[in-house]
């Protein structure tokens, strides 16, 4: 059985063999009001509605930075997965303020391990996503997406620059993809970290 908390639209159904058993679940006023979904269960992630040691694998993807309280949620993460089983979690690093005003948190790859072996995962598997140039595009691309929308807002005379954006956000786009992919890895920035988590006890 497959935990997916913070679901939102439930995307990783679809990637899922047809024998899984997929459990979506969301907290009432993100998927009521925000996303218009309706998930297979309603819960705080930080009180889990689920029995203990029932689930073989939790999806937490983009959620732990909007908990008050991130430590309870991995608790609870151990407490109804089965022994051995895992977590994959996702978190953002170097990104924009999102979902105000329930962006709390960010941490580095030392701080997940740290998260981990506090709440009685074992780390196995663990990756950057984004080479320096791809986050620092991303980034750019965003501030110059969101000066535009303000700039629209308050009837700017900039927001005639409005036409200039589709074609710059792709060039920037594309030259980031070409130089990383030709430039040595590096993760010192990041824009998100993935690992995968074991129960260890």
């Amino acid at each position: 059985m497959v935990l997916d908390v913070g679901s939102a639209e439930g995307r990783p159904r679809r990637y899922l063999s047809e024998s899984a058993t997929y459990v979506a679940l969301d907290y009432y006023e993100t998927a009521s009001e925000w996303y218009c979904t309706r998930p297979d269960v309603y819960g705080d992630a930080q009180a889990l509605p689920i029995a203990s040691a029932s689930i073989d694998h939790v999806l937490l993807l983009n959620v732990l930075e909007h908990l008050p309280r991130p430590d309870l949620c991995l608790q609870e993460l151990n407490r109804v997965l089965e022994h051995g089983g895992s977590l994959t979690i996702q978190v953002p690093f170097l990104y924009p303020v999102h979902d105000a005003p329930l962006d709390f948190h960010r941490w580095t790859r030392y701080g997940l391990v740290q998260a981990a072996g506090r709440s009685g995962f074992e780390v196995v598997l663990e990756g950057a996503i984004g080479h320096p140039l791809e986050t620092a595009a991303l980034n750019l691309n965003i501030a110059i997406a969101k000066s535009t929308l303000n700039w629209i807002e308050k009837k700017s005379p900039l927001a005639i620059l409005v036409v200039a954006v589709p074609p710059l956000v792709f060039l920037i786009n594309c030259l980031a993809w070409v130089v990383a992919a030709v430039s040595p890895d590096d993760d010192m920035m990041p824009h998100a970290y993935r690992m995968r988590w074991i129960k260890s006890f």
